[in-house]
């Protein structure tokens, strides 16, 4: 692995490049699954009524609210509302928020905390005849998504009484949201695509150099080194090797450089989602590595095993064709044949075995992805049923821990290449590495511009 990301020192500026694109991008994917739960939670169940205290709502009712709550804080409730100018369909006074108020987050934070229990008090007394004395004691067991539902049903109630349309601002939000999604599925897919033309420049550049590298060390070896490397290995050190290493150069910056920043980001938010379910986030990492463990521990050792079968065959293949008409001479075609079908067979034998080991990994990692989405289903059902999640936020679980379970297939599909590509860099870097035991002089002595340029023969003879 070393010598394999040795390999990528000559472009640690285009690395870098990539790995602020994927960010971007990762961003980018990470934000849709909260603008999903938003459409859920607030779009549809709360008819797009996003502010957790009423904008504008009747006197009357602003009445009621201030009676409900403490006496300490009904002074400064009063004041964050004024009669409003505008034009409702309702007969009564309209009351709205003061701009100031709106434009300071820490005073809306202040009256949200003196707003939500009265909302919710009055919510439950118009549905049922306790006393506000019970209420706040139901209040104190409620859990808090179930307060927040409380208090927005309390807004949406409100502004119906005034009369504002709230399909029109449902579906507003919706679209909004909906824009905001669209437009990050943009920047996501330019990004991707960015990301795509700079690793394959970098991966067709890399395979470039080497193959320039090892032609030209090739070139100057003697004949030590040809003993030492076959000219079949060193076709395949310049054909396949760098082909492997090439390839997963493309993978390594388009994939595995993506999956920590997504898989990271995932966990993030779902620790910002609902914490009482990430154990099964745990529990998925944790079958995945098994899974992955088990597999690199059977195929690891075939893969260079593969690569010498590769050399042996390309080796049979190069005598029977360079020595075929001595082949012929002496009757030998069968024997030949025999011992290409010998190296075929070996090749193909090593080749279905890590195949099938390896297609073992897309049905198993299946298997996890939609075992922990039932999972997930049926936790998360008896969360929404106790009132402690809501069902926007359950969506948003499900696609961050696809994000982040797909993060980990990512790497595991990469590390089918992963193997046979360490495999190949360690055999491209033991040629460049190689040294010559024939090399040109240090200070090599300097013919007189003068000579003539003849060769002599001095007591020779046979």
């Amino acid at each position: 692995m070393k010598k394999l990301f040795g390999f990528l020192k000559p472009y640690a500026g285009q690395v870098l490049l990539v790995i602020c694109v994927l960010i971007i991008q990762a961003y980018c994917d990470l934000s849709l699954p909260s603008y999903t739960s938003d459409i859920v939670n607030v779009g549809i169940q709360q008819s797009g009524i996003d502010e957790r205290v009423p904008e504008a709502l009747a006197e009357e009712d602003l009445g009621v609210l201030l009676m409900l709550a403490k006496e300490e804080d009904r002074a400064e409730i009063a004041d964050a509302y004024q009669k409003s100018d505008e034009s409702y369909d309702y007969d009564g006074t309209v009351m709205t928020l003061k701009e100031e108020i709106k434009e300071n987050e820490d005073e809306m934070e202040k009256l949200v905390e003196k707003l939500e229990l009265p909302m919710v008090m009055a919510m439950m007394l118009e549905e049922t005849n306790a006393g506000a004395a019970a209420q706040e004691k139901v209040m104190e067991s409620l859990p808090e998504t179930m307060t927040e539902q409380a208090a927005a049903a309390y807004i949406r109630s409100a502004y119906e009484k005034i009369g504002l349309d709230l399909d029109k601002i449902s579906s507003s939000y919706i679209l909004v949201t909906g824009g905001k999604m669209l437009a990050l599925a943009g920047a996501g897919m330019a990004a991707s695509i960015l990301v795509g033309l700079i690793a394959s420049l970098v991966g067709a550049g890399l395979g470039r150099n080497l193959r320039k590298d090892v032609f030209r060390k090739v070139v100057g070896f003697s004949n030590g080194e040809f003993d030492q490397f076959s000219t079949a290995s060193l076709i395949t050190r310049s054909t396949n090797d760098i082909q492997q290493i090439q390839l997963l150069t493309v993978m390594i910056l388009r994939m595995v450089l993506y999956a920590p920043i997504l898989a990271v980001g995932g966990v993030w938010n779902v620790f910002h989602t609902n914490v009482d379910m990430s154990w099964i986030i745990a529990l998925a990492v944790a079958l995945i590595f098994l899974l992955v463990a088990v597999l690199f521990a059977v195929v690891m050792p075939r893969f260079r095993i593969l690569q010498n079968l590769v050399d042996r065959l390309n080796l049979v293949s190069r005598e029977i064709l360079t020595g075929l008409p001595v082949i012929r001479a002496f009757g030998t075609e069968a024997h030949e044949e025999e011992r290409f079908d010998q190296a075929n067979r070996e090749l193909t034998r090593t080749n279905l075995f890590v195949n099938r080991a390896m297609t073992f990994m897309m049905p198993a990692m299946m298997l996890i992805m939609n075992g922990i989405s039932v999972l997930i289903v049926w936790v998360g059902g008896h969360s929404i049923d106790a009132g402690t999640m809501q069902v926007g936020d359950m969506m948003a679980f499900i696609q961050y821990t696809m994000q982040i379970i797909m993060a980990f297939l990512m790497i595991c599909m990469i590390s089918v290449m992963l193997p046979r590509a360490a495999v190949s860099a360690e055999r491209v870097s033991s040629v460049l590495e190689s040294h010559t035991m024939i090399c040109d002089p240090k200070l090599p002595e300097e013919l007189p511009e003068c000579g003539r340029g003849e060769l002599s023969f001095d007591h020779v003879s046979f």
